[in-house]
């Protein structure tokens, strides 16, 4: 582990499946040196069967939420890698080659020192990715921990990443959503195109109903009733790709 050249961080609570579609979709389709890092923020017991089984990640279980900012600052600490990468845990990759491409894109400019995606204008950073080198985030203090008690620049998390950044005179390359080509209009979620190539799909309802943590859960959001985010997750763990990601993504099952 200690040689990774990118270490693949996603905070977790309460998303078993998710976390393994995003698991083997890592083993499917990285090529580079790589370790994957999950930072648990509380999970219950049963959901953290299966990551605990797994023999190529990091796990840690931190025991309480740290909220997903906080989350990934724990992982950047943690990490070994010379690159980093923060990625949802219900978002997952679709295709090889996305490794050197957004390295790749990284190095374009020499000013650039994190890449994620585009959002609106209080929000510049949307997920489902965060791109960089280790060293420099530590080195320059850079958080991603989501303080909304601080202003609009805390509109969420990662969000005071990208005006760090800006402010000590760097830049943040900021990822186009591509055009939905790879789930049907019934899914909710955007794919991510790195090189002007559909390259990683988010969820954007994945976790956030909390459905397998009854304490928790959610019985509508936003306008969608849970039956409906349930019908729409069998969907789409049903699609013919994530199926495949599945069954040959590897692992201990």
């Amino acid at each position: 582990m200690s040689g990774s050249l990118i270490s693949i961080i996603a905070v977790n609570v309460d998303a078993p499946e998710w976390a393994r579609l995003l698991i083997k979709s890592i083993r499917k389709f990285t090529r580079v040196p790589y370790e994957i890092i999950i930072v648990d923020n509380g999970s219950l017991h049963e959901n953290l069967y299966w990551l605990r089984a797994q023999k190529d990640i990091r796990l840690y279980e931190v025991g309480h939420n740290l909220g997903h900012g906080g989350g990934a600052d724990f992982g950047v600490q943690a990490a070994r890698g010379r690159y980093g990468m923060v990625i949802d845990i219900d978002a997952h990759f679709q295709r090889e080659g996305w490794d050197a491409d957004i390295i790749a894109l990284y190095h374009e400019n020499p000013k650039t020192r994190i890449v994620g995606v585009i959002g609106p204008d209080i929000k510049p950073f949307h997920p489902p990715l965060f791109f960089f080198e280790n060293a420099w985030i530590r080195q320059n203090n850079i958080r991603f921990l989501y303080e909304p008690e601080k202003g609009p620049r805390h509109t969420d998390s990662f969000q005071n990443a990208y005006y760090q950044i800006i402010e000590l005179g760097y830049e943040c390359l900021r990822l186009p959503k591509g055009k939905k080509i790879y789930m049907t209009d019934f899914q909710i979620g955007d794919e991510i195109d790195i090189a002007g190539k559909p390259s990683i799909y988010h969820h954007f309802y994945g976790t956030r109903f909390n459905e397998n943590n009854e304490k928790i859960l959610k019985q509508e959001l936003d306008g969608i009733k849970l039956e409906d985010h349930l019908k729409r997750k069998a969907a789409f763990f049903a699609n013919p790709e994530v199926k495949a990601i599945l069954e040959e993504g590897g692992g201990n099952g």
